[in-house]
């Protein structure tokens, strides 16, 4: 039984951090997808008010 719960916090700890990295990535790719959309954006406007 204790090799059973030994088993099952050492998973359970294992999907937390495999969570973690994954949120931190998602996280990581959604700044830098807004960054690259306000750049065009300010692009875009820049691009307007001097024509």
């Amino acid at each position: 039984m204790r090799i059973e719960n030994e088993m099952l916090s050492r998973f359970n700890k294992m999907e937390a951090q495999s969570m973690n990295s994954f949120e931190m990535s998602l996280s990581q790719e959604l700044d830098f997808f807004f960054d690259n959309v306000m750049d065009t954006v300010v692009d875009y406007f820049k691009e307007e008010v001097t024509a």
